[in-house]
């Protein structure tokens, strides 16, 4: 079995401006991606699919063996949700599997790319973190608090969530900007007062002695989506993209069938006990969900708005804008 490399790219969409230097870079590591999902017969078309590396629901694919007919599917390794966005607006990819907040950024820099398909919620795999010995209890203990996320992200999106059905803003707290790992140390240190961390890394956490505070349950959804540009959704590339919404909602409920032996074949990759990747697993969707039915614009429109409101992005947008309803009739009836 072929290896998939990391790559590494920047993390701000906001710095698209060297996007040609980009491109060129993602090209040439391209070569280091695995190739999986070769049909009996010739390739027709090869699919860049670009996925998080350490979360989210394609780095297994090549245990599942996952195939498509007439399509090579080529996999490049990301470490998160803007790496892949930015990849996807410097051509790099054809498909890349992000956040629920990065369309809104990248509909609000103009950007060609909707959202063909997404996870059923997964409001566990956010959460905020506290230390088991911590006096905080509740939500409303973090007023003045230090607390880690990352700016414009699903960790963001559920601070703002939380602190404000408490009464609470932003303003409120000390936000800390670091990335999982140093949140993770921060916090078993007590330099930080909670941590908003995703799976896998609050299993991480709380293996290292880390308790929920609160987590996205009636919260936020924390959905994975998968984004494509509007060039490779009308191009010769369209059926391939049909047949990879078809094969991740197989794939989902596949997952949840063969967690032990995921975890052992993920384990070394992420660079975590096999315990840790289960329970990760655990907190994962079973299935795909129509993305043109609606309902996720209308979430989506609450994070879009939260964000002009915190000046993460400059305008409010319509959030309808972002997604493309046109693959999910490709999904399990």
């Amino acid at each position: 079995m072929m290896r998939s490399m990391p790559l590494r790219l920047p993390l701000l969409l906001r710095f698209l401006s060297g996007r040609a230097v980009l491109s060129a870079l993602l090209l040439a590591a391209l070569s280091v991606a695995s190739l999986i999902g070769v049909s009996p017969a010739r390739a027709e078309v090869t699919l860049r699919v670009g996925y998080l590396r350490t979360q989210g629901y394609l780095a297994d694919f090549p245990l599942a063996k996952v195939a498509i007919p007439g399509v090579r599917l080529e996999l490049v390794a990301l470490e998160t949700g803007n790496d892949v966005l930015e990849a996807l607006s410097a051509g790099a990819i054809d498909v890349g599997e992000t956040g629920e907040v990065q369309p809104i950024f990248a509909q609000s820099a103009g950007q060609p790319i909707k959202v063909i398909a997404s996870t059923a919620p997964q409001p566990t795999a956010t959460a905020i973190l506290v230390n088991q010995a911590s006096p905080l209890h509740q939500v409303g203990d973090l007023r003045g608090k230090k607390i880690s996320f990352v700016r414009g992200t699903n960790t963001h999106w559920l601070v703002i969530q939380s602190l404000g059905r408490v009464g609470l803003k932003q303003a409120d707290i000390q936000p800390i900007f670091l990335g999982p790992a140093d949140t993770v140390t921060a916090l078993v240190q007590g330099q930080i007062g909670a941590a908003t961390l995703t799976a896998p890394n609050i299993q991480i956490a709380e293996a290292r002695g880390a308790r929920v505070l609160v987590d996205g349950t009636g919260i936020v959804n924390s959905s994975i989506y998968y984004m494509a540009s509007t060039n490779t959704i009308a191009g010769p590339k369209r059926n391939a993209l049909g047949g990879f919404v078809t094969a991740l909602d197989a794939h989902l409920p596949w997952i949840q069938s063969h967690l032990q032996e995921r975890a052992a074949y993920l384990a070394p990759r992420y660079g975590v006990p096999p315990e840790i990747v289960l329970a990760a697993s655990r907190v994962m969707a079973p299935r795909l969900v129509p993305v043109g039915d609606g309902k996720l614009a209308a979430y989506t429109q609450r994070i879009a708005d939260a964000f002009a409101e915190q000046k993460l992005i400059p305008a409010r947008i319509d959030a309808r804008q972002e997604f493309d309803g046109s693959f999910d009739a490709s999904l399990r009836k």
